[in-house]
Order: structure tokens, then sequence, then C-alpha cells
């Protein structure tokens, strides 16, 4: 009888060091899941700082070519008085046309740039839920396991205290026989 509670509380010992270093691998993984959400969240919106700023150069850009293409036609309608009106309405086209231009230039830029963006983001949220359902998923598949195996040691150990109970039983009757002859 000795050697049964000892072999059983052995088993059950065993394996309470195996659930206790299951829950740190699983806790680990967690933890790895949330660093990996929280680098993404920091790459959108390093990202959206970059694109705000190219935004932002883009603009300057436009405004500066614009400007120096005034100053051209300026300086044209000053040196050439007799031409001054031809002059004027072609190079005031030419500057529309380029700031046209240039602007939908950065407003395609920028759509692209914010279209990429949020894929990043979509993907990098996928992939964060991703891990923490796999996360989840081996939790619960190891919770389900340790309570098997406590559920199936509390079964041997009930059956073998039965079996203790019933052989001190017989063992007092067989006493009270000898006893009583």
């Amino acid at each position: 009888m000795k050697k049964s509670v000892l072999a059983v509380l052995v088993l059950g010992a065993s394996l309470a060091v195996t659930g206790c270093f299951d829950k740190q691998e699983t806790a680990q993984k967690v933890e790895a899941a949330k660093d990996a959400t929280a680098n993404a969240a920091t790459q959108i919106k390093d990202a959206a700082k970059e694109v705000a700023t190219d935004v932002k150069n883009a603009a300057i850009d436009a405004k500066d070519s614009a400007a120096n293409k005034m100053a051209e036609t300026k300086e044209a309608v000053a040196d050439k008085a007799s031409e001054m009106k031809d002059a004027a309405a072609n190079k005031m086209a030419e500057a529309k046309d380029a700031v046209s231009s240039k602007m939908e230039e950065v407003k395609n830029a920028a759509s692209e740039a914010k279209d990429a963006a949020a894929d990043k983001a979509v993907e990098m949220k996928d992939a964060a839920a991703n891990k923490m359902a796999e996360a989840k998923d081996a939790m619960s598949s190891k919770m389900e396991a340790v309570k098997n195996s406590a559920s199936e040691t509390k079964d041997a150990t009930a059956d073998k205290a039965a079996e203790a109970k019933d052989a001190a039983a017989n063992k007092a009757a067989e006493v009270k026989e000898a006893v009583t002859k």
C-alpha cells in the first residue's frame, strides 16, 4: 500500500512540474505575440510620418516651382513690351499646367503611400490575430490535457483507496475470526 501511495504521489508531482513548464512556454509565446504587435504599430506610425513629410516636401517644391515660373513670366513681360500679351498668356498656361500636374503627382503619391500603409496595417493586424489565436489554442489544449491527467490521477487514487479499504476490512474480519476462535 505504501508503494502505491508513493507511486501516485510521484506521478502527480511529475505531472504538475510538466504542466508548469508548458505554462511558461505558452506565456512566452503570448509575450512574443504582444511584442510583435507593438513593433508593427510602431512601424505603421513611422511610415505615416514619412508619408506626411514627403507630401509636405512635394507641396513646397510645387509652390517654389510655381513661384519661379511666375518670376520668369514677369521678367519676360518687362523685357518684351510688344509681345507682352502673348508671352504672359503662354507662360501662365505653362505655369498652370506645371502646378496642376505637380499637384496631381503629389496626390497620386500620397494616395499610394496611404494605401500601402493601410495594406501593411491590415497584414500586421491579421498576423497578430493569427498569433494570438495560435497561442489561445495551444493554451486551451494544454489546459485540457492537464485536466484530463488530473481526472485520471484522481480516479486511480480513488480506486486504490477503495481497494485498500476493502483489503483492510478483510484483514480486520480475518483477525476478528482468528481472535474469536
